[in-house]
């Protein structure tokens, strides 16, 4: 029997993990979270990957551990950290991380594992710039680890990329922007990443290895937007050039106040909501696309879930959330 522990269990990506794993025979994988509550099924574990005495427990006797856990720079960079350095010496055979297509930055066209990563500048404090980090932290870990790079991940559960984006589409204030979300929006489903997990674990010769996790459907951030527009029966308004970059400059003392002032965050709502941050104005208008060719020669991972029928569980979720009809 091989024990498997998930971190961030209880987030979307960990989730699909959970479910990938369950129906899979010799298996057992246990949820990982900081309360150690049972999630959908699977017995939990309770785990602070910023503990590391908490992680040398939960680990005893565990296999193998699917890195899912991601938040601050504590949780993504530190947790990292904690994580195999407890995996080391609990004797753990495999880690498999989940990284992100965000550690290439801004680089253009066809961008393969080979692609050099983001630099990390002194005092640099963002979702990209921990990934590399924590990246750098698996290639110097004293345990196996397979590094996963998931591109948009989106699906039944997706706050980020299906149920923000039909928030910031309801208030009206949302829309298509010209050539600032242009850019490409390279989808996976939540299940293929999660599958891709498993393979990942199983697949003697994919150790050591960093592997591009993506769906092959590719649309302008513009079409997603026109999709997720489609799924709550919401118009999609043209908006003109320079808008989204503005919004993101113009929105910054007010993000602040909200922080400072929370009463003012429900004020502020779909102002918010229609201002993106800097890194996802950079994200819309970029023109990349991260073959999963090795992925496919390696490990033998190919997505199995239609666009079609991931946007039809996506369209089905929303419904359940109270957004669309």
């Amino acid at each position: 029997m091989t024990n498997i522990v998930v971190t961030g269990a209880g987030g979307f990506v960990g989730r699909a993990v959970l479910r990938q794993f369950r129906g899979e025979a010799g298996m057992v994988a246990r949820a990982g979270s900081r309360t150690g509550s049972d999630i959908d099924g699977s017995p939990g574990t309770a785990i602070d990957v910023r503990n590391l005495g908490s992680l040398r427990t939960a680990f005893t006797g565990v296999d193998a551990i699917i890195h899912c856990a991601v938040g601050d720079r504590a949780t993504t960079v530190d947790g990292t950290r904690f994580v195999l350095q407890a995996a080391a010496e609990s004797g753990v055979r495999r880690v498999v991380h989940f990284s992100s297509i965000a550690v290439y930055g801004t680089a253009l066209g066809d961008v393969d594992e080979t692609a050099p990563l983001i630099a990390i500048p002194p005092g640099s404090g963002h979702y990209a710039t921990w990934k590399v980090e924590a990246e750098q932290a698996a290639l110097a870990a004293k345990v196996e680890v397979v590094r996963l790079r998931p591109s948009i991940i989106y699906g039944p559960g997706s706050t980020l990329f299906v149920g923000n984006v039909a928030r910031r589409i309801a208030t009206g204030r949302w829309g298509s922007f010209g050539a600032e979300s242009d850019g490409l929006c390279n989808l996976v489903h939540v299940d293929d990443a999660a599958r891709a997990a498993l393979m990942a674990l199983t697949t003697p010769a994919a150790a050591g290895q960093a592997f591009n996790i993506d769906g092959g459907s590719v649309m302008s951030w513009n079409d997603w937007f026109n999709e997720i527009a489609k799924m709550i029966g919401a118009p999609l308004p043209v908006h003109p050039a320079g808008t989204l970059r503005r919004r993101s400059k113009m929105a910054l003392p007010l993000k602040a106040a909200a922080r400072l002032l929370p009463p003012l965050r429900k004020t502020l709502e779909a102002t918010l909501l229609a201002a993106p941050a800097g890194a996802e104005v950079d994200l819309f208008g970029l023109k990349a696309r991260y073959p999963a060719t090795r992925a496919h020669t390696v490990m033998g991972w190919s997505p199995q879930v239609t666009l079609a029928d991931g946007i039809a569980q996506s369209k089905e979720w929303l419904l359940q959330q109270g957004l669309g009809r």
